[in-house]
């Protein structure tokens, strides 16, 4: 599935501009959290970019949280409190392209994908200038690796009978062993939804439908979760 947004923005729309076009949001508290934080960081001059990345730019529902990326030029900010819905990951400036170049798995998903909501100086637009056709994928053993370590934690928790926590290291166990199959065919993962088209594209239908009822159950868990969300603060 592709996205159909506009992943590079026109320089006259400002932040709020850009989130208000995203169709899916977790709830509207966290929406209305997320772009009162992009219009203050935006201003600030220490920031060189800020991206949107995960399920809520691809356009597949459900979305269960954001997840930023935001790139500093020269003091690296502590984003002390947000909505636990709200993931927020920080680089500074002058590693972006070093990380880049190892495969690193993040910032290579969001140079094929990220959805740009400000830079200044064109700082986001000249780097993937810079690197088209040159980024590296991210290494599939690392992602088997992953997967490894996220099968001790599942087998674990459900020796110690906490089911809805095992469920959640079964959903990562096999996202991991999805993007170390896709990465062994050379096809970028896309976002977790999107994962058992891509698996099934490749004639991995075991797996595909493995992902797929894991991601349907982790649904139906939350759906039945009646706790309502909380919004404490978490440190970045």
């Amino acid at each position: 599935m592709q996205s159909r947004l506009q992943t590079q923005p026109d320089h006259d729309s400002g932040p709020r501009l850009r989130l208000e076009a995203l169709p899916s949001w977790p709830n509207t508290t966290t929406k209305r959290w997320v772009v009162s934080f992009a219009e203050r960081v935006c201003e600030d001059s220490n920031t060189a970019a800020l991206l949107a990345i995960g399920s809520i730019v691809r356009q597949v529902t459900p979305v269960n949280d954001v997840d930023l990326v935001y790139i500093f030029r020269a003091s690296r900010p502590r984003f002390r409190t947000h909505p636990l819905d709200v993931d927020i990951r920080v680089y500074a400036a002058q590693e972006v392209g070093d990380l880049l170049s190892t495969g690193h798995d993040l910032l290579s998903w969001c140079f094929h994908f990220g959805y740009l909501i400000w830079e200044h100086n064109r700082f986001w637009t000249s780097l993937k200038d810079g690197w088209k056709g040159r980024v590296p994928l991210p290494s599939p053993t690392v992602a088997e690796q992953r997967a490894a370590q996220a099968q001790h934690r599942y087998e674990q928790l459900l020796e110690l009978g906490d089911s809805d926590a095992a469920h959640d290291q079964l959903v990562s166990l096999l996202t991991h062993r999805a993007w170390a199959s896709l990465l062994r065919h050379n096809v970028h993962p896309a976002s977790r939804p999107e994962l058992p088209h891509q698996l099934r594209s490749l004639g991995e239908h075991s797996l595909a439908s493995l992902l797929e009822r894991a991601l349907k159950e982790r649904a139906v868990r939350a759906s039945e979760d009646i706790a309502p969300a909380s919004v404490e603060g978490r440190a970045v």
